[in-house]
């Protein structure tokens, strides 16, 4: 073959085979990637069946209780202290033959007798769980005192304020100096101690300007932020919130009285909130009423010793209060904070703050009031940790 043909063929295909690599790659077709089957959507939640800034529960928190519980047991708290009608049957199937509830999608199966309760979100302790050789009554004990409402400048906004002549009755700024005056008698008794609010300010990020109803603010995000801040923070083995009694009154009541309340009695539209009712289901299950009743009875004694108030009573049709375990001072109700807070909760409600014995003591002398309040609660806590 001539070299100068042999050359041309030489050039050709340097240049040509170049073209084709370069041409493959960029139109070459991609074969479709095989198909893979998908997980299925989940399930659509109504968001409109929650309490007021409620959020969708996770149900897989309550398998922790699966086989801790008798059927018998379950019944009974549910009927006794946490509902007060027939209502919850629409939302829980007890089968009492295969021995489960089917509560929507979540299946709780029933052991044949009570075993230990695994607790709440978190561990806390039970008066069986202290040292016996503690050498003081609350030691290695961390109580949470709650001062209920926010006084100060809220005081109006919350509806927790009186005025009497010169004398301004509120009821968050009250709550606050008892705490402040129960906390070192307390820590005395060997407990430690944390205040869930230490000002006389929100919790809360949101302001009333936040809710077109400024009841939000104050009765539902105000408590919400308290429950994440002892459920994720503070960690107590107990909650103490303490609250002063009234009425919208606008003029003197005659009478002062005292209670506890304890939760329960969910009333047929709280049942209906999934979240509420989750949340009945969780307290329940964690067994925070066994240690509630004796501590509470104990509180209660200590109050009436001290305090000398008659035990108040709720008309005996109202649908979301009853008297519990036959005590006149204990009653059950499902309020938002004895609901979230993930440890026993002993709601204090003593005295009422628009009677007329109220304000005149409090026109003498409020720091005795906050002192009698305060000493009567660890009184309580003494009786009942001071027993084995």
């Amino acid at each position: 073959m001539p070299r100068p043909l042999a050359k041309r063929k030489i050039q050709w295909l340097l240049v040509f085979v170049p073209l084709l690599i370069i041409s493959f790659f960029l139109f070459r077709k991609t074969s479709p990637p095989t198909p893979t089957s998908s997980p299925p959507p989940p399930p659509v939640r109504d968001l409109t069946n929650l309490a007021s800034l409620g959020l969708p529960p996770d149900w897989s928190q309550l398998e922790r209780f699966q086989k801790t519980i008798s059927c018998e047991t379950f019944l009974t708290r549910l009927e006794t202290v946490y509902t007060k009608d027939a209502s919850w049957k629409k939302w829980i199937i007890v089968d009492e033959k295969n021995k489960q509830a089917k509560i929507g999608d979540f299946t709780l199966k029933f052991s044949e007798t009570d075993q230990p309760a695994p607790g709440s979100v978190y561990h806390w302790k039970n008066r069986a769980s202290l040292s016996p050789s503690r050498s003081l009554p609350l030691q290695g004990l961390h109580i949470a005192l709650d001062p209920g409402h926010i006084g100060g400048s809220y005081a109006s906004i919350e509806q927790r304020e009186s005025k009497w002549g010169d004398a301004i009755i509120q009821e968050g700024t009250m709550t606050l100096l008892t705490a402040k005056t129960l906390a070192p008698m307390l820590e005395k008794l060997g407990a430690s101690v944390t205040l869930v609010r230490t000002k006389l300010e929100p919790v809360t990020k949101k302001t009333s300007e936040d809710f077109s109803d400024p009841r939000l603010f104050y009765r539902t995000s105000e408590i919400r932020a308290r429950a994440r801040l002892v459920n994720e923070s503070i960690k107590p083995d107990l909650v103490i919130c303490l609250h002063f009694n009234g009425s919208a009154s606008r003029t003197p009541e005659p009478l002062q009285h005292f209670h506890i309340i304890l939760n329960g009695t969910y009333a047929a539209d709280e049942i209906a909130h999934e979240d509420e009712r989750f949340q009945m289901l969780q307290r329940l299950l964690s067994g925070t009423i066994i240690e509630e009743v004796p501590l509470a009875r104990e509180i209660a004694g200590a109050c009436n010793d001290i305090l000398k108030l008659p035990a108040y009573k709720y008309r005996p049709n109202l649908p979301t209060a009853q008297n519990v375990v036959n005590h006149p001072n204990l009653w059950a109700r499902n309020l938002l904070a004895n609901r979230l807070y993930q440890c026993p909760v002993i709601f204090m409600e003593p005295y009422v703050m628009n009677s007329s014995t109220f304000i005149t003591r409090f026109k003498q002398n409020p720091e005795e009031i906050y002192r009698e309040y305060a000493r009567a609660v660890a009184d309580g806590l003494t009786r009942y940790y001071s027993q084995q």
